[in-house]
């Protein structure tokens, strides 16, 4: 078991200072009153966690989580208006810490003359609010598979060497982390459209939302050619679910609406005649056009996204056509089309392909990349093989970047909905591989998660590859 103390000492200073506050009707109460001095004290010691902006209190919580945490302090009668201080105890695993006045957590060797208060010379209040967290993340921390406690505590001027504490801490487990453990918090959908009024052009998004009002970061979504705002369903809602805001585009000139009324033997025709040099242009300028109208309703108070997108974290992902997209927008060199969008910090792409000149076209990536491809992953569009789809990794610099390959695995492994006749199934071990891998590589990169970091090469990623399955990383 690893927990780091620089970890618990930023997620501890992050506690300090009501910026949430509930009554404690509200919060549990955390159990019996003791005092040093072994005398009565009719004080009661109230507090509670919630994860991810649900209303329940709960006892364990996961890496990935969203805390908000509240503790209040009824003063006993007899102190109210007194002069007093207060304190807060932290445990994490057999360590002790305590609050001090110039906002520290330092290590406590257990001895009363050691203790210092986190608010010292304080007229106390019939209730005080010792501590208050508000959409904490916890992977901003490092710290898994540990109990995090607290003990609230104050003291009289009047007695000054007794201290009043609850005796049952504030207790929080947080778990192992794992990647497709998923909250039970409520996710908003919402079917927009962004306007690119420079290019006359309507670009449909579908936009995934967690329910927690704290600034989420952003994966961008692109669907292969003929697809729609509502290609892999499964991914918007787990990475939502996750905590990620999934916003789904619909590209104009080379999604669904290019095959409608298109008879059966004309479809390859069309969607060969689609995947056109003009609509790639077109799709990458989409990309930017929806970051920026991101920004706008961000920054508008009548917007339902008003603050609840952090867009210095920005993922981007795509299959097959997507897949080009992405990586276009992502570093790929392509002369003409090397059109980097800069607010892009890292991508998933599945189904890559690869120009005849690789080194030239992905020698200098330097963001993230995570590529998915499958064994059977061809396509007729474009003559692509499966040597195609795997010839980008080799070429792609160390650092960041790693590669999936699924036995047997094909084209549309890594899409949803209704498979056509001559398609064979999925293989059903395939969605949950892709789900758990992407989460904890956009963790790793969006979040700054070293657990999730660290997972890709543990035990637990490994154990869910099948036979014939291929994961590396450089």
């Amino acid at each position: 078991m690893k927990y780091p103390s620089t970890g618990i000492a930023l997620l501890l200073i992050s506690l300090l200072w009501p910026s949430y506050v509930q009554s404690q009707e509200q919060l549990p109460e955390l159990g019996s009153t003791a005092t040093t001095s072994g005398q009565s004290s009719a004080a009661r010691f109230f507090g509670g966690v919630q994860v991810n902006g649900g209303t329940d209190y709960v006892s364990s919580v996961s890496p990935q989580d969203l805390i908000t945490a509240s503790i209040e302090i009824e003063v006993a009668p007899t102190d109210v208006d007194e002069t007093g201080n207060l304190y807060l105890v932290a445990m994490l695993g057999g360590d002790y810490f305590m609050g001090t006045a110039d906002g520290a957590f330092i290590p406590w060797n257990l001895t009363l003359d050691q203790l210092q208060p986190m608010v010292a010379g304080k007229t106390l209040a019939a209730r005080e609010v010792l501590t208050a967290l508000d959409n904490f993340p916890v992977a901003s921390v490092d710290i898994a598979d540990i109990s995090l406690s607290f003990v609230p505590a104050y003291s009289t001027a009047t007695d000054p060497g007794t201290i009043i504490y609850s005796q049952q801490p504030l207790q929080l487990d947080i778990e192992t982390y794992e990647p497709l453990r998923i909250a039970d918090s409520g996710v908003v959908t919402l079917d927009t459209m962004v306007s690119d009024e420079g290019r006359e052009r309507e670009i449909p998004v579908f936009i995934y939302l967690p329910q927690s009002k704290t600034p989420r970061p952003v994966i961008l979504f692109s669907h292969g050619l003929g697809g729609s705002r509502f290609a892999a369903t499964y991914l918007g809602e787990h990475w939502v679910r996750r905590g990620f805001v999934g916003v789904f585009m619909q590209h104009p000139g080379s999604d669904r609406s290019i095959l409608d009324g298109v008879p059966g033997s004309q479809i390859l025709a069309v969607m060969t005649e689609a995947a056109s040099s003009a609509n790639t242009v077109a799709r990458i300028e989409d990309v930017s056009a929806v970051l920026d109208r991101l920004e706008a309703w961000n920054e508008d108070a009548q917007s339902p996204l008003h603050g609840r997108l952090d867009l210095e974290h920005v993922g981007m992902s795509g299959h097959s056509y997507g897949a080009r997209t992405t990586q276009l927008v992502s570093g790929q060199n392509s002369g003409a089309f090397n059109v980097q969008e800069p607010r892009i910090d890292a991508a998933l792409i599945l189904s890559p392909s690869a120009p005849d000149n690789t080194e030239a076209a992905f020698g200098a990536v330097e963001l993230p990349w995570l590529l998915m491809t499958g064994t059977k992953d061809t396509a007729i569009i474009g003559d692509t093989t499966l040597e195609d789809r795997v010839a980008v990794y080799p070429a792609l610099p160390p650092g960041g970047k790693y590669e999936l390959v699924l036995f047997n695995g094909e084209h549309h492994a890594f899409s949803d909905g209704n498979l056509n006749a001559s398609q064979s199934p999925r293989n059903p071990a395939h969605h949950p591989l892709i789900m758990a891998l992407s989460t904890a590589f956009w963790e790793a990169w969006l979040l700054g998660y070293d657990g999730a970091r660290r997972w890709p090469d543990g035990e637990s990623a490994r154990a869910m590859l099948q036979e014939g399955d291929s994961w590396q990383f450089k």
